[in-house]
């Protein structure tokens, strides 16, 4: 039978808790022995602070009451925050703001930049800077192969040249017997102009068999010769377009180092 008209005496309780910590969320631990569920009140106010109440009678008009506010930490989501007593402890789950961390690319490393000194400006104005310490191997290298390619060149015109000169001789050499065989051959039929025409003795027959074979051996040089002169222009025609493109080349190539210098001082 309940004790109407008696003033109740309370006596304030102090109730000990503790946080612990899970992956996905925060948990405090109340630890409240004697008490039940239904003396217990928990709420959280508009000023993020988790508000506990609690009271139970222990005899007579004697009460044991709490009361007690702890601030929710700002990484929780207070509207998802839920409770359970079990054994004596009250056990109040504060599950943890999902947030998504964005993905972002590492800076990329900052090229510092090339300060030039008032020496090194000095040198490169004077040809003697690392601009122009890079760039004279390669004018050199360029040089090199000019040279060398000229002399191919020049050696190649010689030789053609020196044949030139051996077809030419040799052709006006047997040009030469040729007209002298034909000349004897004219002697020979004028001193037989007036005579009685007659068979032909051996001696004859041998001088137009040697006459013949020496206007056909003259024939052959001098198409040989004309053969010859025409392979050899057609050659040095040749030798002249392939050093023009490797000069080309070798300009085109210089330009491109040169570029790729300056580029690099700029940046």
């Amino acid at each position: 039978m309940a004790n109407f008209g008696i003033e109740r005496v309370y006596q304030e309780f102090e109730p000990v808790t503790r946080w612990t910590s899970e992956p996905d969320a925060e948990v405090l631990v109340a630890d409240l022995p004697g008490f039940k569920k239904e003396q217990l009140k928990v709420a959280v106010t508009a000023t993020r602070k988790l508000r506990l109440i609690g009271e139970r009678a222990t005899g007579g008009n004697k009460w044991l009451r709490f009361h007690k506010e702890i601030p929710v930490p700002l990484t929780v989501d207070t509207d998802s925050i839920s409770a359970m007593f079990k054994d004596n402890k009250l056990y109040i789950r504060h599950p943890k703001i999902k947030t998504e961390i964005p993905q972002t690319k590492p800076p990329s490393p900052v090229k510092p930049p090339v300060i030039m000194k008032n020496h090194d400006l000095h040198e490169r104005k004077q040809g003697h800077g690392p601009k122009a310490m890079a760039e004279k191997p390669t004018g050199g290298k360029t040089d090199q192969l000019k040279h060398v390619a000229q002399q191919k060149t020049d050696q190649l015109k010689h030789d053609a040249q020196q044949k030139t000169d051996q077809l030419k001789h040799a052709a006006q050499q047997l040009k030469h017997d040729a007209q002298q065989k034909a000349r004897e051959l004219q002697n020979g039929k004028k001193e037989l102009i007036g005579e009685t025409k007659g068979p032909l003795d051996s001696k004859d027959e041998e001088k137009d068999k040697v006459g013949a074979k020496w206007f056909e051996k003259y024939k052959e040089a001098t198409g040989n010769v004309v053969k010859e002169a025409k392979n050899k222009r057609q050659l040095l025609c040749n030798l002249a377009a392939s050093v023009s493109l490797v000069l080309l080349i070798l300009l085109y190539a210089r330009n491109a180092v040169r570029s790729s210098f300056v580029w690099d001082t700029e940046e």
